[in-house]
């Protein structure tokens, strides 16, 4: 059975074209075929229909092979583009293979027909395949393999357009000169161009929030998700010659082109902020996220991409510290901010890795005794250049980069240890527990159970000693996670207990479904005109009250005078801390108090 060949035959004798159909059969192939004798029927030809061959007379009437080659050219096919003509000269055929025809060969010497097609539809074989490892090759130098957006290194050539007076490129859009490994390979995005020297043009950079959260709660495959979604979501929100760029994991880059003024670029950032606030649905399950935005215009003056770059970069970070669903625009007053926040990530690894933080220890105390019933341990950082680094500023650090993996356990293990050595030296005080915060990228940690197992197995503690504190957030945020870990947590006598109650959710509904064993009420309440804010108070005594229903413990944070401590024991407020107690006490003057007045503790 002869194999089919889709053959285009631009010749204005149907008895030749009729021999060329003849030959093709005789040497095994079965030609689908059109003939064609003018530019136009041509054109249409290449237009609808797929074909693997061309063959053409190089004389006609109202056309010629060369045209027919140009026109092939044009419209970008690298098809086998065969002459057969009755008489051509040796410079005419030599030429016409220079202009890029395949093979030539004369009408009365047919028999090499096949063969000449065979070999040419090897050699379009083997194009079409370097076409496509060169395509690979070039996709993974130059966008991201999971959105398939532009990477960093696209983003930044795009950039440097910019930089320079240059005319954009149109329907023929070529690779950067400055890889010589693929100097003439095209791809399909459009290259954008200053073509006026004062054009504006903004720079955004954006990461989105809570996404270590995700990753570590959801899985990477739900995360890789979101990232895809995110990508197709910023795509909508620019126009057609702005850039979209995945720079790393979690951070894309915006190129938005030929702004008017600041306020346009603000209102696309918060077009954004308006998409990417809309719940995501990946896989069946709804993830909630935001981003932090960070905008440089091109008038700042900056003459590197980079530079450009690290300037949007640097007012994310400050989009950071505003609050998740922020953005700012770059000064350059806040380059020197974000030089000391590098530094601090990196001094904060260090002070990980090399165990230099330490733990303090505040006194949970009895209201209705003033006895102190168990400890918060809370990390503190004596920094080697600063006084102190507050954990307000470097646990959000922690918890960005993913070192709250690490401290975290740091922080478990080494509270665990305190008390266990307090328990061996004062066997009368063997009931005092220790209370741990717990971020919502440990709960998701496969390893927490196993941790938390080896540390209680090693120094011989009881779960009944230990408390972990979490905030509502987390819990709602990571619920069916929550829900197991919880259980295991219980199985084990761990108590647990919502820390920052009344700041987040308040639903009151998951107190019901989750072993949560202690409340612990925000010190807003306490601070914030208590006793005089008549609201306040109410608030208290609905959440002392329902607690007491469900059996759970109250503890009232930020308690500093007595006046408040007396209100809130009247209301059945069971424990609390706060300056009137004590501060967090470092654990060499908690064992002297132990050793110097005994009466203080359980």
């Amino acid at each position: 059975m002869n194999k089919p060949l889709r053959v285009l035959i631009v010749e204005d004798s149907e008895d030749d074209a009729e021999l060329l159909v003849v030959e093709l059969k005789n040497g095994g192939y079965e030609a689908i075929y059109e003939r064609v004798e003018a530019p136009g029927a041509m054109n249409e030809a290449l237009d609808n229909k797929g074909w693997d061959l061309v063959i053409a007379d190089y004389f006609m009437a109202k056309f010629s092979a060369i045209s027919a080659l140009l026109l092939l050219q044009k419209k970008g096919l690298d098809l086998p583009f065969i002459i057969v003509s009755g008489s051509i000269k040796e410079n005419m055929a030599i030429a016409a293979m220079k202009a890029g025809a395949h093979d030539y060969l004369l009408k009365h010497q047919l028999a090499r027909l096949v063969p000449a097609v065979e070999r040419e539809l090897r050699e379009a074989k083997v194009r079409k395949n370097y076409r496509k490892a060169i395509k690979r090759l070039q996709d993974l130098t130059f966008y991201d393999e999971l959105t398939g957006l532009p990477n960093r290194t696209l983003f930044l050539y795009y950039l440097r357009q910019w930089f320079k007076p240059v005319q954009p490129i149109h329907n023929r859009k070529c690779l950067p000169m400055a890889y010589p490994i693929l100097p003439t390979l095209c791809w399909d995005e459009p290259i954008v161009g200053n073509t006026q020297k004062d054009n504006v043009f903004a720079v955004l950079c954006l990461t989105l929030s809570r996404y270590l959260l995700i990753q570590y709660s959801l899985g990477d495959l739900l995360s890789e998700q979101l990232l895809v979604a995110t990508a197709q979501r910023l795509q909508k929100c620019i126009g057609d010659q702005d850039i979209v760029a995945q720079m790393r994991e979690n951070k894309f880059g915006i190129l938005l082109s030929n702004i008017q003024d600041l306020d346009q670029v603000k209102e696309t950032a918060e077009r954004i902020h308006q998409e990417i606030s809309i719940p995501f649905e990946l896989n069946g399950r709804v993830v909630s996220s935001n981003c932090y935005i960070g905008i440089v215009l091109s008038t700042m003056g900056y003459e590197q991409p980079k530079d450009l770059l690290r300037a949007a970069d640097t007012a994310m970070y400050y989009a950071k510290l505003e609050g998740i669903g922020s953005s700012e625009v770059f000064h350059p007053s806040m380059q020197q901010r974000a030089i000391e926040r590098l530094q601090l990530e990196t001094d904060l690894q260090q002070a990980i890795k090399y165990e230099t933080l330490h733990l303090n220890y505040q006194p949970i105390v009895s209201l209705t005794t003033g006895k102190t019933i168990g400890f918060e341990a809370l990390a503190r950082w004596q920094h080697r250049t600063r006084i102190k680094v507050s954990p307000s500023e470097f646990i959000p650090v922690a918890e960005e980069t993913g070192l709250i993996i690490p401290l975290g356990e740091w922080i478990l293990r080494e509270a665990c240890k305190q008390l266990s050595f307090w328990q061996d030296q004062f066997p009368d005080y063997s009931s005092l527990s220790i209370s741990v915060n717990l971020s919502g990228i440990q709960l998701n940690q496969p390893q927490l159970i196993d941790q938390i197992d080896q540390i209680c197995t090693t120094l011989e503690l009881s779960g009944a000693n230990l408390k972990l504190e979490i905030t509502e957030s987390v819990l709602v945020d990571n619920a069916s996670v929550a829900s197991t870990i919880l259980q295991k947590l219980k199985d084990r006598n761990i108590k647990l207990c919502i820390d920052d109650f009344g700041t987040g959710y308040s639903s009151f509904s998951y107190l019901n479904d989750w072993p949560i064993d202690i409340l612990k009420i925000d010190r807003s309440f306490i601070s914030k005109g208590f006793p005089k804010n008549g609201k306040n108070l109410d608030t208290l005594e609905a959440i002392v009250n329902l607690s007491k229903k469900l059996k759970i413990e109250v503890i009232a944070e930020g308690i500093e005078t007595q006046e408040q401590k007396d209100i809130l024991q009247n209301l059945g407020c069971e424990y609390g801390q706060g300056l009137l107690f004590d501060e967090a006490l470092t654990a060499e003057t908690v064992t002297n108090l132990m050793l110097t007045k005994p009466d203080r503790f359980w």
